[in-house]
């Protein structure tokens, strides 16, 4: 059977067992996933539209719409979300969650067909307000109907997902401070090159501090890199939730294991001046899907 007839059986099905609005929102009685595997017939289909949205071929050949699903002992969103290959920012954004804390097992959620960032005509969390100053093009445009009876209209971005401080905001991972008294001799972005005197982009915060000051985890994470380059000299790479990592550089000497699950605020290392360095100090940065991000704007403001 053709993919096309196959998905023309399959939306005269939905018709008649789900009511649609023609005002492109959903009846409440969205179609309802039992279980995350192929035995589900809702489950086939979601999974279907999901892996054709990320087709290039196929953008904008499958409809936005919404299924329900209750997770079951065990499951969390990131699980929900892995099994679905959908970003977990889907799934939160549309249920309006404005931290990782909000997520209940026995709470059913909305789950769309695509990957999708959705932001909501009337924020009402930090996060939500955050995601407001995004630039939406075009007229990308959702109606949610809830079980309270209750109208949502949101925007929509297709194939996007949090920036490093959405993330930060959403998964609570501000980070603390790594030194107690450290004072910022160089700030992110381009600067001049105190080595080579030329200007280049600084990809982290430089804290000067005596040789042999206690560097902490700014986070809760798991060592992932504990080595020595010519340009770190002795670093630590940390991955913490949400795929955030912190790097520490130019340590005297560090007392971690590599792979070792460690907590916020525990002493990792002691500031030193290895690797290219004109003096005691850490270098410190933050990483988010293969790029930099500003360490300043994700520390713990109440600190």
């Amino acid at each position: 059977m053709s993919l096309n007839k196959h998905r023309f059986i399959f939306f005269i099905f939905l018709i008649i067992v789900f009511p649609v609005y023609a005002d492109n929102s959903i009846y409440i009685n969205y179609p309802k996933i039992t279980v995350l595997n192929n035995s589900d017939i809702f489950f086939r289909q979601i999974s279907s539209d999901i892996t054709l949205s990320y087709r290039n071929n196929f953008r904008g050949r499958v409809p936005l719409s919404i299924y329900r699903y209750t997770p079951r002992r065990g499951e969390t969103l990131f699980s929900i979300a892995s099994r679905l290959n959908i970003p977990y920012e889907s799934i939160s954004t549309l249920n309006r969650m404005s931290s990782i804390n909000e997520f209940n097992a026995e709470r059913e959620l909305l789950i769309p067909n695509q990957p999708v960032l959705f932001i909501p005509e009337r924020p009402s969390s930090d996060i939500e307000y955050i995601l407001t100053s995004r630039n939406v093009q075009g007229n990308n445009e959702f109606f949610i109907n809830r079980v309270d009876g209750s109208r949502e209209k949101f925007t929509y971005i297709k194939n996007e997902r949090f920036n490093g401080t959405e993330r930060a905001f959403f998964l609570s991972t501000f980070f603390r401070f790594p030194i107690e008294k450290g004072r910022i001799t160089s700030r992110y972005g381009f600067r001049i090159s105190p080595i080579t005197g030329e200007r280049h982009f600084h990809s982290g915060i430089d804290i000067a501090a005596p040789t042999g000051t206690p560097v902490f985890a700014a986070g809760r994470g798991v060592v992932v890199a504990n080595g020595y380059n010519a340009v770190l000299g002795n670093y630590i790479i940390i991955k913490h939730p949400g795929s955030l990592y912190t790097v520490y550089g130019h340590l005297k000497q560090s007392f971690v294991v590599l792979n070792k699950q460690i907590n916020s605020g525990t002493i990792i290392g002691e500031v030193g001046s290895t690797g290219l360095s004109t003096g005691p100090h850490l270098h410190f940065e933050v990483r988010s899907g293969g790029r930099t991000e500003n360490p300043l704007n994700l520390f713990n403001r109440n600190q």
